[in-house]
């Protein structure tokens, strides 16, 4: 497994290197502290499996750099790490094709969770985060708040255990916390997630979970009603 760390400072670079390494003994990492130097070894090396990106680094505007990255490498995973922790930066970072936003605050395994998340194709987003955003944001923009309007709709098309896992959505649980929860596999949480978003509208779990975040009130009376 090769990944790549891209940070102007080299502690925070060594730090993560030292903590990836926990992942498994044949990972290997990589280092850039430019995004110039990250482009050139990403386009070099094969098999590139995930990108760790800092945000903010000199000469380079906050978004710029992940916008760069996602078009030079469309099929690699980005994961942001940034000591920005505000809630329109991290859905910004998510917007433009990052796969996950990791505080630098967050503990050691926090960050190797949301890294195995990533790897296993799903979107990590901070749990706090999920569990502040508040309806306000989903009304800033016209289109989304459609989108929002029509999922409350729908909600009472999902079944109990899809509103169950729905629930857990909003916490931000993976697929395996949601199965051993609910006692169920993990490929029947992915069918049930993939009906959901069907049902719902939505086209990746973090809107599903924003969403049930968002609409908690709303969700739990129409839960409590059907069952």
């Amino acid at each position: 497994m090769k990944i790549l760390s891209v940070d102007d400072h080299w502690v925070a670079r060594a730090g993560l290197k030292h903590l990836l390494q926990q992942l498994d003994e044949r990972v290997t990492v990589l280092e850039a502290d430019n995004l110039e130097d990250a482009i050139r070894l990403a386009s070099e090396e094969q098999q590139l499996d995930l990108v760790l990106l800092d945000l903010m680094m000199p000469g380079m505007e906050a978004f710029s750099g992940l916008a760069a990255l996602r078009d030079a490498l469309p099929q690699i995973p980005i994961i942001v790490i940034s000591m920005i922790e505000d809630r329109r930066d991290v859905l910004r970072a998510i917007e433009l094709g990052a796969m996950g936003y990791i505080a630098k605050t967050a503990s050691p395994d926090e960050t190797l969770k949301a890294v195995r998340m990533v790897l296993a194709g799903e979107v990590y987003m901070p749990r706090a985060l999920i569990k502040q955003v508040r309806v306000a944001s989903a009304s800033s923009n016209a289109e989304e708040a459609r989108a929002y309007a029509f999922a409350s709709e729908r909600l009472h098309e999902l079944t109990k255990r899809q509103r169950d896992v729905l629930d857990l959505l909003k916490h931000g649980k993976t697929n395996a916390e949601i199965a051993k929860e609910l006692g169920a596999s993990e490929n029947t949480v992915r069918l049930h997630v993939s009906a959901i978003l069907g049902k719902l509208g939505f086209s990746n779990r973090t809107q599903a979970a924003l969403f049930a975040a968002q609409h908690r009130d709303t969700a739990g009376a129409s839960m409590v009603a059907m069952s």
